[in-house]
């Protein structure tokens, strides 16, 4: 299935969204990790005089993590330690005072193994378990440094609208929970939503108004490795996600519905190629309930077994337990998934539990430090019955 023809109407529609009336909020406030990044009040004074001069912004975070993991195969014990990095760089190339304008945006990713055996593996943890959901993505790749997205950004109607087109990285625009920033990303994002990375597409970001915004996306999947992702021709399939979301109690809330499609030409199991179909819907519901804690629920599924998750439920809260120090924060999450079966996949646990605790340390502006543990009831594509992970990650940001 190839999706060249399916950009046309969406190209068609951003063409008709012109420069609007002007809006009473500050636009930009919904467009996660999606608007600008302009430096705010703290920022370094290189950063301010860059951007003011050139249009350039810059940030980066380097990371480190240790891991020690309980049962990651049968009778086998690990222990790894990692380097991560990401960088991301937004250049302006048209200045338009009214719209935003028109900015390029690049996103670097990789990961590398310190000790011995991490470094051998060219698949580090591939499978995430034998889990339903490739859980943490710090502990099972990329081994390699990857460019992530590299999209054109083009904002409309008084910063309200904004059109990302190239390499897109789906997670970065649905289903964030803002505050948490658990080690594991199925906490973070819903693990039945088929949000692909490094593909081509589009994303359409619209805020309604001061309390609601929507997000469309269109993108290819299933480009071999190596190949070039702009070459539509490599893609197998295309998947379409939508969001809808809505603040409420004076912002403290927000609820999101995230209906999708997907769409492959893969095997059957048997050799012969046939098409995968997917239809499915999100919702999640995240709530400040006072300044000390922060609760949130997701529920998601997914009409076919083509998906690796089909079902999931999930609950979690952030706590700020030393008042005097507020970026500082314990979070618990809970996750009850569905794994599928498939020709090719074979189903171990049906149900598979997974809990985790994290204490977040801001130990100055720059430099959090997270010890965390996870543990892993019934993982899917395994016969154990439990699998754990503890460990610390340290993050640098610059």
């Amino acid at each position: 299935m190839k999706i060249r023809t399916l950009f046309i109407p969406a190209l068609a529609a951003m063409a008709m969204v012109q420069a609007g009336e002007t809006c009473d909020y500050a636009p930009g406030k919904f467009f996660y990790n999606g608007g600008l990044q302009l430096p705010g009040e703290g920022t370094p004074a290189y950063k301010r005089a860059m951007f003011e001069k050139t249009g350039t912004m810059f940030n980066a975070e380097l990371g480190f993590g240790y891991w020690a993991i309980d049962n990651q195969a049968d009778g086998f014990n690990s222990n790894n330690v990692i380097s991560k990095l990401w960088a991301r760089v937004d250049q302006r190339i048209i200045k338009d005072d009214i719209n935003g304008g028109t900015w390029l945006r690049a996103d670097v990713m990789g990961s590398w193994g310190l000790d011995h055996d991490t470094a051998s593996q060219s698949a580090f943890f591939d499978g995430g378990f034998g889990s339903a959901t490739w859980h943490n993505t710090d502990l099972f790749g990329p081994a390699n440094l990857y460019l992530l997205n590299l999209t054109l950004k083009q904002y409309f109607y008084n910063k309200r609208v904004c059109f990302n087109g190239g390499i897109i990285w789906m997670s970065q625009y649905f289903d964030r929970i803002s505050h948490a920033r658990f080690a594991n990303d199925a906490f973070e994002k819903s693990p039945v939503l088929p949000l692909v990375w490094q593909q081509p597409g589009a994303v359409m970001q619209v805020e309604v108004n001061e309390d609601n915004f929507a997000t469309l996306a269109l993108v290819g999947t299933g480009v071999p490795g190596g190949q070039n992702p702009y070459n539509f021709d490599n893609t197998i399939g295309y998947t379409v996600v939508g969001e809808w979301g809505h603040e409420f109690a004076d912002d403290k809330g927000i609820w999101r519905v995230a209906p999708f499609f997907t769409s492959e030409d893969a095997d059957d199991g048997s050799g012969r190629e046939c098409e995968h179909n997917a239809f499915g819907i999100m919702t999640g519901l995240e709530y400040q309930m006072n300044d000390i804690a922060k609760v949130y629920a997701r529920l998601a599924w997914a009409s076919s077994e083509y998906q690796r998750c089909r079902k999931e439920a999930m609950v979690g809260t952030t706590l700020r337990v030393v008042p005097t120090r507020p970026s500082d924060y314990l979070g618990i999450g809970f996750g009850l998934y569905k794994g599928a079966e498939t020709a090719t996949k074979k189903l171990e646990n049906e149900f598979e539990k997974v809990l985790e605790f994290t204490y977040n340390v801001q130990v100055d502006k720059y430099i959090t430090v997270a010890p965390y543990y996870q543990v892993y009831f019934d993982p899917a594509y395994r016969s154990v019955s439990t699998v754990s992970a503890t460990g610390v990650q340290a993050h640098l940001s610059f």
